[in-house]
């Protein structure tokens, strides 16, 4: 688990979180997210902003971290990092001379995640478009290279497919706006990390619909890095959900083999639990003491079960 706020991040180098939210260029919002920080139990090493704050050129800041934005008058997207995490590792944002793209380069001079790698790349895209979606401002070429590297895109790229929301309807138009996102990252293997269908986007106000438009995708060098990507936070008052993605070296995210139920071997089983007694329920049971009873009984039950289960 990642160390309790006020420890600093997690262990150089074996596990990190990055927050990925749409800041709807509301001060209220950006307080707010980084308020989540200092009641939650972990903070995260890199928080990477949509549409930040930005008023008459003065910039955003939250104690504790250093921030990095495109060096334009009025910056579409920010990076923030928490001020312990450079002494594991170095961070060198890199700018393309526009407003609605960053990237960090994250490298350490000991190898990362328990692999043989030393550095990764994220990149923060916030993709705006005509109303009729046909023109982006962030080009899929832009956010989809080929490299040989460990690299992680997130950001607000307002887009609709159904390779992101299956049960949604699209028109012609939103599908061929696109398509070319998800051709480009399929060319160099990357996985988008979202759950398939999960609203990243609820409307305050109006009759739009909820949407899946803040995404991540993550190559394949990255990819089993991944441990989660979670929308589990509360929300900031923006119409967009922050989003937690976690790395986490490879034998964290390893889960157990899963039982192959179809060979049970019920011939033997179905006496033993036929005969298997649960404990007697609580006389008085309490909320607490009713749990504890079931899960005892459901313990049981389950270690029969794997016990005559062979597993994958």
């Amino acid at each position: 688990m990642p160390p309790p706020l006020g420890q600093g991040p997690a262990p150089a180098h074996t596990f990190l979180s990055i927050i990925q939210h749409n800041c709807l260029g509301s001060w209220n919002v950006f307080l707010s997210l980084f308020e989540l920080f200092r009641e939650a139990t972990t903070y995260p090493s890199i928080v990477v902003l949509q549409d930040p704050p930005v008023n008459k050129a003065h910039r955003p800041s939250f104690n504790g971290f250093k921030s990095f934005f495109p060096p334009v008058r009025k910056p579409r997207v920010a990076a923030y990092v928490h001020m312990s995490f450079p002494s594991s590792y170095t961070v060198l944002p890199k700018f393309k001379g526009v407003d609605d793209v960053l990237a960090l380069d994250v490298s350490s001079n000991k190898p990362l995640f328990g692999t043989a790698f030393h550095s990764f790349r994220v990149i923060n895209a916030y993709s705006t478009n005509t109303v009729d979606h046909m023109v982006h401002s962030v080009q899929p070429e832009v956010l989809f290279p080929d490299l040989g590297f460990r690299l992680l895109v997130v950001g607000d790229l307002n887009i609709h497919n159904p390779l992101s929301d299956p049960l949604r309807h699209f028109s012609p138009r939103e599908i061929s706006s696109s398509t070319p996102y998800f051709e480009k990252a399929v060319e160099p293997g990357f996985a988008l990390l979202n759950p398939l269908g999960e609203y990243t986007r609820f409307p305050l106000v109006g009759t739009s619909r909820p949407s899946v438009l803040d995404l991540a995708f993550a190559n394949p060098h990255l990819l089993p890095l991944v441990k989660s990507w979670e929308s589990s936070l509360p929300s900031t008052g923006s119409d967009h959900i922050p989003i937690t993605i976690t790395l986490a070296a490879p034998f964290l995210n390893q889960k157990p083999p899963p039982p192959r139920w179809a060979d049970t071997d019920w011939e033997t089983l179905e006496p033993i639990i036929i005969g298997c007694k649960v404990p007697a329920a609580p006389s008085c049971p309490t909320p607490q003491r009713l749990d504890e009873w079931m899960s005892e009984s459901l313990n049981r039950l389950v270690a029969l079960l794997k016990e005559h289960t062979p597993v994958s």
